[in-house]
């Protein structure tokens, strides 16, 4: 039964049940008050005795994000990202009471990160993952929302048509040129690394994370541990990939190559596409020829990947030997991945 008080602070409202805590909230209006006793009233009837808990009125989002991290995103194989997304958050909800985040919250949320530069699909990564801790709240913590997880009643952002970016006649030429051009700021590996990602289709986390303990230039395989999916997989080595890795000098940590992380070789990347250009450049003036302005304009490294996946389709190799190739797990999203010249279908129908 309810019990309602005025107070200086407005109108107390109290429900009491035998072997229940006792629940109160104020507000200023006794309307408020009633319908909030009635609402809860109703749920008590329906069996659910936690709202007499009111866990998610007591919890802030900071102590469960910070359970979440320490437990179930361990496991990930995205923990690092998860981890990153949940910080973000915990910046953003931290002092807030688990049932204080509504919707219009995580919206604006949204908003505040597409403002802040972040792409559709960042920001998307972010909701999910706040996403997943309320689920987390609710299903192994038995914390019961008011209104449910507020991430699922906000929209996401719209992603932008997929990159079809495929390499242009003489790029690739200019790029393995360019790696070996002997500059004091080459790391050794580019040219290989270049190669294999167009001959494997092997991501640049999985390359730069690849130890010489999982090659085997005989039978000609790479076994790749640290991939996207949390699930391991051995790619093919073709005869361009085994001459390139036979190429490559042996390092004492037994890593494949020196780049330790994502951000050190993309460094080595731009220096490698800025000499490749120079490289086309000098070449078109020799010639007398004007430089194409699209030459490896807009190319990124991932873009290999796109590439790899449509040569592999190109030299008649089935949907589940390039899927075997690239890990994907679906065909749509393997589709995502290739785009295979119309010019050499046409030349194969003859």
């Amino acid at each position: 039964m309810a019990y309602f008080e005025q107070r200086k602070a407005g109108w107390m409202a109290q429900i009491r049940r035998k072997g229940m805590p006792t629940l109160a909230r104020t507000f200023d209006l006794k309307s408020d008050a009633e319908v909030w006793a009635r609402d809860v009233e109703r749920e008590l009837q329906r069996g659910n005795a936690a709202v007499l808990r009111d866990d998610a009125g007591k919890t802030t989002l900071a102590l469960v994000a910070a359970r979440y991290v320490s437990g179930p995103v361990q496991s990930l194989a995205s923990r690092a990202d998860v981890t990153r997304y949940m910080r973000a958050a915990t910046s953003r909800f931290g002092p807030m009471f688990l049932s204080a985040i509504r919707a219009v919250d995580v919206a604006s949320w949204r908003d505040e990160l597409l403002a802040g530069g972040l792409s559709a699909q960042s920001v998307i990564h972010h909701i999910t993952a706040l996403s997943g801790l309320f689920s987390f709240v609710e299903k192994e913590l038995s914390i019961a929302l008011p209104s449910g997880n507020p991430v699922r009643g906000i929209r996401k952002p719209s992603l932008p048509k997929g990159r079809d970016r495929r390499l242009r006649a003489g790029e690739l030429d200019a790029l393995l040129a360019a790696a070996d051009n002997g500059r004091s700021d080459r790391v050794p590996g580019m040219r290989q690394a270049i190669t294999l990602a167009v001959e494997t289709s092997a991501r640049l986390s999985e390359l730069i994370g690849l130890q010489w303990e999982h090659v085997n230039l005989t039978r000609r395989t790479a076994h790749l541990v640290d991939t996207k999916n949390g699930e391991s997989r051995t790619v093919a080595l073709s005869s361009a990939a085994v001459a390139a890795l036979q190429n490559l000098p042996r390092r004492i940590d037994g890593r494949v190559f020196a780049w330790a992380t994502p951000q050190g070789f993309e460094r080595s990347w731009n220096l490698c596409k800025a000499r490749a250009r120079r490289l086309y450049e000098a070449d078109c003036a020799a010639q007398g020829a004007k430089p194409d302005p699209a030459f490896l304009f807009d190319l990124r490294f991932h873009d290999l990947r796109h590439e790899a996946a449509s040569r592999l389709f190109e030299k008649g190799l089935g949907i589940m030997e390039v899927a075997s190739m690239t890990g994907h797990k679906s065909l749509s999203m393997l589709k995502r991945y290739t785009h295979v010249e119309a010019e050499k279908l046409a030349r194969k129908l003859g």
